[in-house]
């Protein structure tokens, strides 16, 4: 179950799982609450005010007074969303505040005129299938706005191997993904400064973080010593140069940072999810993974953190299924059961033309349950499923398909395939297996673990129970699942914003070593296990 929570003033509303931490909602929604603490409630920062609907006050009655209770204040890191909320976070609790300005560690006198030259700042997410920038004003800190876009080098292929791929089959190829990730970058920044009656030239300062082949297009690095052992990357401290230069639309002093890279596959997306989740304030055994065409996984135990990154494949953003599409008007990005037969919510509450990816998880689990999928991933035609049921599953192209939508007309819509489900195990497999190698490789069971930390565009929709049935996550309970959002740009934007912050990132990713998983002699066996979906 699922509940609405509005953050004001930033007017942002996000849908989160039932008992999630306003905390984890207000990053969902990409907002930087302050928790130096990491919302362990000690440092009692990150004060909101509940506007509407009921909160409890168990997380927060031993640090605020019972007047601030009364008046509706709470902690965000101990107060669990169990109803729509309307929640105001404060200046006092935003990171963003901000007295100096900081460009590579030195303070820049930037005036109070709204439009003065050089006054805003866009973090970006660099990602294989999609990428999103969020515009700040560096003055005082606010968020302006936030855009996000397919990214242009997906033609040339769809995941990092295939533009690898790409760029070793012709050297002058990098040159043309190379432009493509920046015309990506600048169509952003295009409708950021449009959205905000800004111009491009007022952008002085720009940050990135994205995995390491993603990073290296961006900056021009040819991409294809990661396409064999040792899997070695250009670069693997930040890397600052001239926007302008590059080709983005800044200020002509405008400086990009890049972020630092951990090893392999393993990039500035991951350092930055590290930075977003606290990393460096965790005690316990904890499991941060973001999950998109590349899933990115890091452990924690001991003090010591391990990362690795696996071929996930574009399957969990909806590329590669028959009907798969991004979570827009028109895609299903719920499937549940109820009354005997299958129901869906449509993006845009139209006409179904397309599944995302929490949709594509919410259904193969849903059928696993029904019996319609068996552990192999076959679809099959149980005894006793009701007629509504039943009349869902038919043949395409000579092989078994589940109708998830009907048109008007009552004629099948959207459908899952036999293939689309192979998919599903090929991605949920790779990561599942990832999760497992490294988690053996440190010595750790399920039973160590305190939480995982669930990143990624995608992971913001992902049903927690539905994901542990399909095998997707180690059994844990699902109360131990804890969604952060997209980790990766939340990570970016706090570099943007402090040096300090950035300054912990690259401590971070000094802590930080690199596993290879083609290298771990238990890992194919692994995958292979994890493509069958576990029994009930």
């Amino acid at each position: 179950m699922t509940h609405p929570v509005t953050f004001l003033p930033a007017e942002k509303t996000v849908h989160v799982e039932e008992h999630a931490t306003l905390l984890q909602a207000a990053i969902q929604a990409g907002l930087l609450v302050d928790s130096p603490c990491g919302g362990g409630g000690t440092c009692a920062k990150c004060r909101v005010r509940v506007l509407t609907g009921r909160a409890g006050t168990g997380g927060s009655s031993h640090r605020l007074s019972s007047d601030e209770l009364e008046l509706g204040w709470r902690l965000a890191c101990g107060t669990r969303v169990t109803e729509p909320l309307t929640v105001e976070i404060p200046a006092t609790s935003q990171i963003a505040r901000l007295t100096t300005i900081l460009v590579d560690g030195e303070p820049v006198s930037i005036r109070r005129d709204a439009h003065t030259t050089g006054h805003l700042g866009v973090a970006f997410d660099l990602g294989t299938t999609s990428v999103a920038g969020t515009l700040f004003d560096l003055h005082t800190g606010l968020e302006r706005a936030t855009h996000a876009t397919m990214n242009r080098q997906i033609p040339l292929g769809d995941d990092v191997i295939s533009r690898i791929a790409y760029v070793r089959a012709n050297p002058s190829n990098l040159k043309i993904l190379q432009a493509r990730a920046i015309e990506t970058l600048n169509d952003i920044l295009r409708t950021l400064c449009e959205a905000c009656g800004e111009r491009p030239d007022a952008i002085y300062k720009v940050t990135v973080a994205g995995n390491t082949t993603m990073q290296q297009l961006l900056l021009g690095f040819d991409p294809s010593p990661l396409g064999e052992t040792p899997f070695k990357p250009a670069f693997t401290d930040a890397q600052t140069l001239s926007a302008a230069r590059l080709g983005l639309l800044t200020h002509p002093d405008a400086a990009l940072t890049v972020f630092p890279q951990i090893g392999g596959f393993v990039g500035g997306d991951t350092v930055a999810g590290l930075l977003a989740s606290h990393f460096d304030t965790l005690t316990q055994p904890t499991l941060l993974v973001d999950i998109g065409t590349n899933g990115e996984i890091a452990l924690l135990h001991n003090g010591a953190i391990l990362a690795a990154s696996t071929a996930a494949g574009p399957a969990f953003e909806g590329a590669r299924i028959s009907q798969g599409m991004r979570a827009s008007s028109g895609a299903i990005d719920q499937v549940w059961l109820q009354n005997g037969d299958l129901h869906c919510h449509v993006i845009g509450e139209t006409a179904a033309c397309g599944l995302c990816g929490s949709a594509l998880v919410d259904a193969v689990a849903e059928l696993l349950r029904l019996g319609v999928i068996d552990t192999t991933g076959a679809l099959q035609r149980p005894a006793t499923l009701t007629e509504a049921l039943a009349k869902r599953l038919i043949l395409a192209d000579n092989n078994n398909a589940f109708v998830l939508a009907y048109d008007a007309a009552g004629a099948p819509c959207v459908m899952l395939t036999q293939q689309d489900i192979r998919e599903l195990q090929l991605a949920s497999g790779a990561l599942r297996a990832g999760i497992e190698a490294l988690m053996q490789k440190a010595g750790v069971t399920v039973n160590d673990l305190d939480g995982i930390l669930l990143a990624g565009a995608f992971g913001n929709y992902i049903r927690r129970e539905n994901a542990l049935r399909i095998g997707l996550l180690p059994p844990l309970h699902y109360l131990s699942i804890r969604f952060i959002g997209n980790a990766s740009l939340t990570g970016a934007k706090r570099a943007l914003l402090s040096h300090a912050e950035f300054t912990r990132a690259q401590a971070l990713r000094s802590r930080t070593t690199h596993v290879e998983l083609a290298s771990e002699p238990n890992f194919t066996d692994l995958f292979m296990e994890h493509m069958f979906f576990p029994e009930l």
